[in-house]
């Protein structure tokens, strides 16, 4: 464990002096790491860090795993057994202030959330979200795993390293009605006792 807690250490520091996006390198406050278990079997991927995670000194997800919490209850209890990480590593900004990420920040971030997985070795990778979902399963997998049109959301792609799951945003969950809400923390509820958190 003390290696892959070296070797994430120094990705934070590597992710810390990264220039790649050079308009957001510039108008970043900093680059935020993930953090969790070092050998998490569950890895939770987000799109970006929260403005208050990089306000924060800490590591990713923090706000988010306490509003996912509300959905899928025990999650904030394992906190400790799950690492939370984002696709890009800093808040993109531009002259207007925060903004969607582009395909090219996307690709140029790939390469951190690669180590992140090799480090960690998950068992299971919840991609949050539409677009971080379509991104991990076109980077992560050789062929496309699903067919144009299909829905993504709580199916399990089996990579043979790890098996990654797509699940709603808490944004996008508290946009439903009462009743799909409880369906889908149902189906939360039994994610959760499969991956053992």
């Amino acid at each position: 464990m003390e290696d892959a807690l070296e070797q994430l250490s120094g990705l934070a520091r590597k992710e810390s002096r990264c220039t790649r996006c050079s308009e957001t390198a510039a108008r970043r406050l900093r680059a935020v790491p993930g953090g969790g278990h070092p050998h998490a079997a569950v890895m939770i991927v987000s799109l970006a860090p929260s403005e208050s995670d990089e306000a924060g000194d800490g590591e990713a997800g923090a706000a988010l795993v306490e509003e996912l919490a509300v959905f899928m209850p025990g999650l904030e209890d394992s906190r400790g057994r799950v690492y939370v990480t984002t696709l890009l590593k800093c808040v993109p900004r531009g002259e207007a202030g925060v903004r969607p990420p582009t395909p090219e920040e996307e690709d140029n971030c790939f390469d951190y959330l690669s180590r992140e997985i090799s480090i960690t070795t998950p068992h299971y990778i919840l991609a949050l979200g539409e677009e971080t979902t379509r991104f991990v399963l076109r980077k992560l997998f050789r062929d496309r795993p699903y067919a144009p049109g299909d829905a993504l959301e709580l199916r399990v792609f089996d990579n043979p390293a790890f098996k990654v799951v797509p699940v709603a945003t808490p944004e996008e969950l508290r946009a439903r009605d009462a009743k799909e809400q409880k369906l889908y923390r149902d189906r939360l509820r039994h994610l959760a006792q499969l991956m053992g958190i």
